[in-house]
């Protein structure tokens, strides 16, 4: 049974949080910034909070700094990042999933040039050259700061938490998405979703305010810059109709329109821009010292270049400095803002492109635009907020956004909406792929040459989830088809590069001829057809391939024209249903249909979910035996799919990865273990000698000779702790609490003990007092029962409760009359705990009664039946009758 007081905290949380407990599983998210990142936590009793970490902050720094095996993270990690900075690796998001020759990474080495990068000849994976003997691949070094994440996160929900959404940029690419769904993978974290960051936003700010919008559509443009990049979304927020287990309702719905994304605008660039500003004007003063050269000295600068972006934020000037910079040399420099300003003109020139962009892609006009809201730390900047004023035609900019906790927030709604533990109420999401994805493939035909045809499969601004077909036909022998990006003319020429290899893989596809020579006298060859789905994180995912065979035509002519009618109204229906999901207009929907009906051998066959399951609704087989009268066969085909543009890694390599990381961890909790012995060593000598110097109990029970045994024992273990204690194991050091734990037991128990024994003694009495009512109750209840069958416990049985109750009194009064004889320094016989399992003996036997008598139940009287008396019985009963009634 749910305690009364807990189905209201749950009703409380529903009608405040839109999230209604159903089972006890925590959830998390992981809001992955460049710099920082926030966790997002539900779990009972707390529908959605902000896990603090172990400094009980709400946001983390994305930073693991590694010496031998020891690891930091966070705040630790970059104090100790002044001290090794090139073993310090901050950063890490926009780096997973590219090669060497990427511009991200080339401008990542340029910002921090004591930094190795290099790619493993064997696994073709980029990796950190850490020292002589040890790399660390991204996906390793962020599965480490994962595995931190998820620890924050079981510490706060304070159960196990391994299900988590994450999220990235819009912008990311399929290999980039891919290597963080790995990264995932090796911190043992299921992966939800990956969600994009904007949308995140967008779905945060939502559902608290589900009540304002309608069906008409509200339109808001969220502007983004964080510390690496700018995004600028425009989402549309409606109430829509559903209709799910034969009811229709009506919800909330957040529509991504558009985005436009500038990947290298933010805080980081123009903390770059200081530092090397800063630089500079050092090698004004010390012209034979190179900064550049000495990677201390270039990480201090560059945490003072944080600080004084964040001063002149919120002031016009501020003196950097940084105490012993190198060589003992001190600095110090003062700069204004307007300073600050002109160093980055050409960066606030370029906060207006993605509002410009994302307007003009949308064909949204401004003046339909209801509110802009800002969102990211860097738009805290005021010459950022001046720029955006201009751009947007002096319009209001929105700052009720939290804008470090709403994207994890957002997340973490979406976490316990995908979660089986919670009930949601619902408010559904449309995200848009940001890149086109086209299939490559040549046309085989025996009267003309080999063609290369290049089809649209997945357009941009495309809507997913959702599902694709397309139809290669005339292929009766193996053959392989590529993915690749399609028109990227959008793209700045640096967003191109950034994308990296365009061609993402090669599929190969076996067994074409067997499987035609098998069907093809059986049914007419109607082409190999691939099944795609773009899923719920906008990976592009190949579910199956299939050779398809139409049905013979046995029926007349009457029931095939009565089929087609029939096949016409289902699709009609059909149409109209998927086009209700889908994330075309009608007029889009329609036009598509009329291109799929009139398709050459060669052409896609673009389809969404709804499309997909229409195709596939009618009868199938894989049994070469089976009759079919209608419908086609479907054989499933072997295929192969070759990575094109961002190598995953072998079995081999994961394996590695996985041992590597096993190591470390196990020696973070060795180095937690020995730091929580050592802990417990140095708190138990404190508190001892604190308490045996003020605490007037210690002293009244003690004497003067066991306080010098224990002042000198505490000293001894002290100076061991300094001496030798440095290098103590576990082991070790809990041997030296021990000592102590015997050596003070005694008199911790003389303390404890004086403390606790009038409330045991009270709570004793109280329960042979209710005892002995039970008793009594029961006695008179079931006084007037003579058999034993009639009651619901023998006679026996309450006479040894009776003696029970009675053989405690006389131990109470034994006790107390001990208890009255003690001096503070005596050790009593009778202890509290001896009280406690008197109360739980009381207790277990009334208990057991009180269950024999729940489960009691009367044995009914029994009657015997007898024989229809004859007249002469009758005769004589009746006369009796009358006798007694006359007596």
């Amino acid at each position: 049974m749910i305690p009364f007081e807990k189905l209201l905290l749950s009703i409380f949380i529903f009608t405040t949080t839109n999230i209604l407990l159903v089972n006890c599983h925590a959830v998390m998210s992981v809001d992955l910034g460049t710099e920082f990142m926030k966790i997002g936590v539900v779990k009972p009793g707390v529908p959605m909070e902000i896990a603090l970490n172990k400094e009980s902050r709400r946001k983390t720094p994305v930073i693991v700094a590694i010496k031998g095996k020891d690891r930091e993270f966070g705040e630790a990690a970059i104090s100790r990042a002044n001290k090794i900075p090139a073993q310090s690796y901050m950063y890490l998001r926009e780096l997973v999933g590219k090669t060497l020759d990427n511009p991200v990474i080339e401008q990542y080495l340029k910002r921090f040039p004591y930094y190795k990068l290099k790619t493993n000849k064997q696994t073709r994976e980029l990796v950190f050259e850490h020292d002589s003997e040890t790399n660390y691949t991204i996906e390793e070094l962020l599965a480490m700061i994962l595995r931190k994440a998820r620890e924050y996160a079981t510490d706060f929900a304070e159960q196990t938490v391994d299900a988590a959404v994450i999220t990235v940029p819009p912008y990311f690419s399929q290999a980039e998405r891919r290597a963080v769904k790995r990264a995932c993978d090796l911190a043992d974290i299921k992966l939800l979703q990956l969600m994009n960051d904007n949308t995140a936003v967008a779905l945060n700010y939502g559902i608290f305010r589900r009540k304002d919008f309608s069906a008409v559509g509200s339109t808001y443009l969220f502007y983004d810059m964080g510390s690496q990049s700018t995004t600028c979304t425009i989402t549309t927020y409606n109430i829509v109709k559903t209709k799910e287990h034969g009811f229709v309702e009506e919800v909330p719905q957040v529509t991504i329109r558009s985005v436009a994304f500038d990947r290298d605008l933010g805080g980081l660039e123009f903390q770059i821009r200081l530092r090397d500003y800063f630089v500079k004007k050092f090698h004004e003063k010390h012209p034979k010292i190179d900064l550049y050269k000495n990677s201390k000295a270039l990480a201090k600068l560059f945490r003072e270049s944080e600080r004084t972006k964040h001063v002149l934020s919120a002031n016009n000037e501020y003196t950097a400095q940084v105490e012993g910079l190198i060589d003992e040399i001190d600095f110090k420099q003062r700069i204004t803002r307007e300073e600050f300003e002109n160093l980055c003109t050409d960066l606030f020139e370029r906060v207006k492109n993605p509002v410009n962009e994302v307007l003009r892609t949308s064909g949204i006009a401004l003046k339909d635009i209801q509110q802009v809201l800002l969102f990211g730390g860097s738009t805290r900047i005021p010459r950022i907020q001046s720029e955006l004023t201009k751009a947007l035609g002096g319009i209001e900019l929105g700052k009720s956004l939290n804008t470090d906790e709403a994207a994890a927030l957002g997340a973490a709604y979406q976490a316990a909406t995908i979660s089986k533990g919670y009930r949601v109420k619902k408010f559904l999401v449309k995200d848009a792929n940001q890149y086109p994805l086209n299939v490559r493939f040549e046309r085989q035909d025996e009267n003309t040459d080999q063609k290369l045809v290049d089809r649209t499969l997945i357009d941009r601004n495309h809507y997913y989830p959702s599902r694709k077909m397309m139809t290669f036909h005339k292929y009766v022998e193996d053959f392989a088809f590529e993915i690749h990006y399609g028109n990227l003319t959008d793209l700045s020429a640096l967003d191109k590069r950034a994308l990296g290899q365009t061609e993402l893989s090669r599929v190969h596809v076996t067994g074409i001829r067997e499987t035609y020579d098998k069907y093809r006298n059986m049914s007419e060859p109607k082409g190999v057809r691939a099944h795609f789905q773009l899923d719920e994180s906008s990976l592009l995912v190949l579910d199956r391939m299939e050779f398809i065979f139409g049905g013979k035509d046995n029926g007349s002519e009457k029931s095939n024209h009565q089929a087609k009618e029939e096949q016409s109204t289902f699709a009609k229906i059909t149409s109209k249903i998927s086009s209700f999901f889908s994330s075309k207009s009608p007029d889009d929907s329609t036009k598509e249909s009329a291109e799929s009906s009139d398709t050459d051998e060669h052409s896609t066959k673009p389809s969404n979910t709804h499309d997909a399951n229409l195709n596939t609704t009618t009868n199938s087989s894989s049994s070469p035996n089976t009759t079919i009268k209608s419908g086609p066969i479907r054989q499933p085909l072997q295929f192969r799919i070759e990575t094109l543009d961002y190598v995953d890694p072998s079995t081999d390599a994961r394996a590695s990865s996985l041992k590597k990381l096993a190591v470390l961890d196990a020696h973070d909790r060795e180095l937690a273990a020995l730091s929580s012995a050592k802990n417990n060593l140095e708190t138990f000598i404190y508190d001892i000698r604190d308490k045996l110097e003020h605490d007037v109990r210690y002293k009244k029970a003690s004497t003067s000779d066991e306080q010098k045994k224990i002042n000198a024992k505490l000293s001894e273990i002290d100076a061991w702790l300094d001496d030798e204690g440095i290098n103590a194991d576990v082991k070790a050091l809990k041997s030296k609490l021990d000592e102590l734990k015997i050596l003070t037991k005694a008199l911790k128990t003389r303390v404890d003990e004086v403390d606790l024994r009038p409330k045991k003694l009270q709570e004793l009495r109280d329960t042979l007092n209710m005892t002995e009512n039970f008793v009594q109750v029961t006695r008179n209840l079931f006084a007037t029962k003579d058999k034993e069958e009639e009651k619901p416990f023998t006679d026996t049985e309450i006479k040894h409760v009776e003696k029970l109750v009675k053989d405690t009194y006389t131990w109470i009064d034994q006790a107390v009359h001990e208890f009255a004889k003690l001096t503070p320094t005596d050790t009593p016989k009778h202890l509290t705990t001896d009280m406690d399992d008197k109360i739980t003996t009381l207790k277990r036997e009334t208990n057991f009664l009180l269950a024999k008598a729940q489960r009691f139940i009367p044995k009914p009287k029994t009657t015997t039946t007898t024989k229809a008396p004859t007249t002469e019985e009758t005769t004589t009963k009746a006369s009796t009758e009358g006798a007694h009634k006359e007596l």
